[in-house]
């Protein structure tokens, strides 16, 4: 009966060895200039033109402020190999980024029964009549 056996197979494991790499403080001076180069190395310059990114209030955290609606959207299959070409310039592997919309969605208004009316009745007159002639009818 020929096999492996747990006490035979034994090899003493080599001691890691940890490489320290120097990490510079990153700004946002550097932060754009990596930001233009990835858009130039990754084609993306129509893409990333749409996005300012600074440095956020938390450690290792950049935020992209997006300046059109769909930056967010166009931006999602394009942020691994973005944020891959700026963990490697930057030499920080726990890099992430947050994106902020600065465009302002509409506002919506509440209007009550009597606004709804008034506004109908502005667009088409004939609506007062028709209710003067079913006045039981509730709009």
């Amino acid at each position: 009966m020929g096999g492996i056996s747990i006490k035979t197979v034994q090899t003493k494991a080599e001691p890691v060895q940890h490489i320290a790499v120097e990490v510079k403080p990153l700004t946002d001076e550097d932060l754009t200039a990596y930001w233009k180069e990835a858009a130039e190395t990754l084609g993306l310059q129509e893409l990333l033109a749409e996005g300012v990114p600074h440095l956020g209030e938390k450690s290792g955290v950049i935020e992209i402020d997006a300046q059109s609606v769909t930056f967010h959207e166009d931006f999602k299959p394009h942020k691994i190999d973005v944020m891959e070409f700026l963990r490697g310039k930057t030499g920080m592997k726990m890099l992430d980024c947050k994106v902020n919309q600065l465009f302002v969605s509409k506002e919506e208004v509440t209007y009550s029964p009597d606004d709804k009316y008034k506004a109908m009745v502005e667009k088409n007159p004939h609506l007062a009549e028709l209710r003067k002639l079913f006045p039981n009818i509730d709009y």
